[in-house]
């Protein structure tokens, strides 16, 4: 399985990538320009997006982009320390299918794969 981070904090990438690269192949970018530049020639099963990318990016940004790509045939997921009820239905909309609070874990990630949470 192939996961795609996308994180603005170098260090908060650099994490995740070596925790779920534990397990799994993990690609990831600090910038929405680098992630589409990449995403237009690789495959991904998984993408996590920060929520806050920057001064006026934020993860449906990412996500928009994606899937002007290709279509949704991946899980997205919206890493974050906190969205209100509000964003959260803004981002389900966008075609998330869902939020993983952070602090990011193994188990975490994994039970939200399996629909498990």
């Amino acid at each position: 399985m192939k996961i795609l981070i996308v994180d603005d904090e170098s260090l908060d990438l650099f994490i995740a990538k070596k925790l779920l690269g534990l397990e799994f192949e993990v690609e990831g970018f600090t910038s929405l320009q680098e992630t589409v530049a990449w995403a237009k020639s690789n495959q991904f099963d998984v993408v996590l997006v920060d929520y806050y990318l920057g001064p006026g990016i934020f993860a449906h940004h990412v996500l928009k982009e994606l899937l002007a790509l290709r279509n949704k045939n991946y899980k997205a997921f919206v890493l974050s320390n906190h969205v209100d009820d509000n964003q959260s239905r803004e981002l389900r909309a966008a075609g998330f299918d869902d939020i993983i609070y952070k602090p990011l874990t193994l188990d975490k990630f994994k039970d939200y794969l399996k629909g498990i949470h």
